[in-house]
């Protein structure tokens, strides 16, 4: 009794392979669709392998990078402002000359209050 007001309380299904969803079909908090999976915290090999041979040569790469960049080299520039600056969007012709017009009437707006 004290289950199906629970079950009913949270809309769980509780047929078939569905045990354990909501009428949507998604699990209810707590729930797992695959309890035996991979364990809480476990490391992924791959990324620990990364961080053993990539991590001791960062210091000596970025001083070479410095250099590069101290040194006007193109490429090295390039890089860091490719990582550092924002992607250009596209440009919408439609929303710019939307945006031209608002700018015209808020210095119009500006030029009266002076």
């Amino acid at each position: 009794m004290v289950s199906e007001s629970i079950e009913n309380e949270l809309d769980l299904k509780t047929t078939g392979n569905k045990q354990g969803r909501k009428t949507n079909g998604r699990f209810a908090p707590g729930q797992s669709g695959n309890p035996a999976g991979r364990t809480v915290g476990s490391k992924n090999r791959l990324t620990e392998l990364r961080k053993e041979l990539i991590v001791p040569l960062l210091p000596e790469a970025i001083e070479k990078l410095h250099a590069a960049i101290i040194e006007g080299e193109r490429w090295a520039i390039e890089l860091v402002v490719s990582y550092s600056m924002p992607k250009p969007k596209p440009v919408d012709p439609e929303e710019l000359e939307e945006f031209e017009q608002r700018l015209i009437e808020l210095e119009q707006i500006a030029s009266r209050k002076r």
